[in-house]
């Protein structure tokens, strides 16, 4: 599995969304690209994470494209998008053999120490504001990621960890 840095030219992908159609890399040539790498939404801090994306979307695409991607059922990511409609896509991503191709093209690989320490705390609010485990579906250690590509196709930006929508936006900021 190749790890994506800031620097290195972004892989490419083409899927269809379950909201949107097809979405590629190359539909936002030109402009930057936020793309966000949940793992499913039967996650109570995902479904915190995405809840708090929505709210931040529309800053986020002032200046950006962006896309979501999830482990998530086809069904699941449809049962959670009906309740919380989304302006951007949302790529439910197949697994095959036990991968998630464009997770593994982006590096986006099993929580470190890290990220597993912030969850147990981040699981706390999610719970806080009635958030409730749903089914399991993907990789449970699966690490959640951010990453922005500049319009020519370049990472700009590489975070494998727990969303962080401030410092995303900040960074955003100074485009």
């Amino acid at each position: 599995m190749a790890r994506i840095k800031v620097g290195d030219m972004a892989p490419d992908f083409t899927f269809n969304s379950i909201n949107l159609g097809e979405v590629s890399l190359s539909d936002y040539s030109g402009k930057p690209l936020v793309l966000i790498f949940g793992r499913y939404f039967g996650c109570p801090i995902c479904q915190l994470d995405f809840d708090e994306l929505l709210e931040y979307s529309p800053k986020i695409m002032k200046n950006a494209g962006l896309v979501y991607f999830t482990q998530s059922k086809r069904e699941s990511a449809k049962l959670y998008l009906d309740k919380y409609p989304a302006e951007f896509p949302v790529v439910v991503v197949p697994e095959k053999n036990g991968r998630y191709s464009v997770y593994d093209d982006y590096g986006v690989g099993n929580m470190g120490l890290g990220t597993l320490a912030r969850m147990l705390v981040r699981s706390r609010l999610a719970r806080s504001k009635g958030k409730t485990h749903g089914s399991y579906e993907g990789r449970e250690t699966q690490s959640p990621g951010d990453f922005v590509v500049d319009g020519k196709g370049k990472v700009i930006w590489a975070n494998r960890g727990l969303l962080e929508l401030d410092k995303l936006q900040l960074f955003l900021n100074k485009l």
